[in-house]
């Protein structure tokens, strides 16, 4: 092989490791930025999710009133009339507020 052929050989190795390795576009940027992407996709689908429950949540409390009772039950202890509700306390603390009457 002539002189010329041995450079010409060595430079096109040298531009495709600088294809492969160099610059702001290499390829293991590139599959870098792929798998970025791939787990931001997978989180845009859960966060989706999560909205869409939200919704369904915020429609069946705005019109359901099983939905709204529970929560009211739940969040804000809202008793009926004539219910009791029952707080078990730990044995350091004081009895009142124990047993709460609602008229």
């Amino acid at each position: 092989m002539s002189r010329a052929r041995w450079i010409a050989l060595v430079a096109l190795a040298a531009a495709g490791v600088f294809a492969y390795w160099g610059g702001t576009f290499s390829e293991p940027n590139y599959r870098a930025l792929r798998r970025e992407e791939s787990a931001a996709s997978r989180q845009v689908v859960q966060l989706q999710r999560e909205v869409d429950s939200l919704r369904i949540f915020r429609d069946s409390i705005a019109t359901n009133p099983v939905v709204q009772e529970r929560v009211a039950r739940e969040r804000w202890g809202m008793l009926r009339p004539g219910e009791l509700t029952f707080s078990i306390l730990p044995a350091d603390s004081s009895p009142r507020d124990s047993v709460r009457r609602k008229p």
